[in-house]
């Protein structure tokens, strides 16, 4: 990963994530709403905003003027969209956005997404299970859900990170909820104990890559 540690990644609860470099601001998967006490108050601009699929937990982007990547099901939902497929890339606001699929029954159409930003590629797995997981070639930092139930749980998520192999993954989807209990720096002990770099943030921590 060759960088000049000029991209940053701010964690704002559940699967949301603020992706930053000098020109670009993404957001993914919003979810600031009563629903969810756990977000913290958030003034960014975002350039752009992707979602990975139609519940509320991931939605919650009415309020921002930035172009908004969605699956099919959510065309129309927004002022500026950009609807893709799962297998389809896109240059969205500059920025490289390929759709990669997902396995989630509760969703009508769950997906992920594979970006470049500040010459890091991420990839932000949405809600999935473990048979939703696919080989993704180049992955430096991989959001990933660990919280069982609507997703992987910490077990699964291991297993996913030997299929993906990112030089470095950040779990996310868990202690939301009630069902969504899981403890992230047990995640990270046993991913490292399988040769797996994992970093953990808080709710609003920043890390750069």
């Amino acid at each position: 990963m060759e960088t000049d540690l000029s991209v940053r990644v701010k964690y704002l609860s559940h699967s949301c994530f603020e992706v930053q470099d000098v020109d670009h601001t993404l957001l993914l998967d919003p979810f600031f709403s009563k629903e969810n006490p756990n977000a913290p108050s958030y003034a960014g601009k975002p350039d752009v905003v992707l979602i990975t699929h139609e519940h509320f937990d991931h939605t919650t982007a009415e309020g921002f003027s930035a172009t908004v990547v969605v699956p099919p099901t959510m065309a129309g939902r927004f002022r500026k969209t950009v609807v893709m497929e799962r297998g389809q890339t896109r240059l969205v606001e500059g920025v490289r956005v390929t759709m990669v699929g997902a396995s989630h029954h509760q969703s009508k159409y769950p997906t992920g997404y594979v970006f470049e930003l500040g010459g890091v590629r991420f990839a932000h797995l949405g809600d999935t299970y473990l048979d939703g997981v696919q080989p993704l070639e180049n992955v430096d930092v991989l959001f990933i859900p660990i919280g069982g139930f609507f997703t992987m749980d910490v077990e699964e998520a291991l297993e996913a990170l030997d299929i993906i192999k990112p030089d470095a993954a950040i779990p996310m989807h868990f202690n939301t909820f009630s069902q969504i209990k899981a403890d992230p720096q047990r995640f990270k002990q046993l991913a490292e104990n399988a040769g797996h770099r994992v970093t953990v943030l808080s709710i609003g921590e920043t890390a750069a890559f």
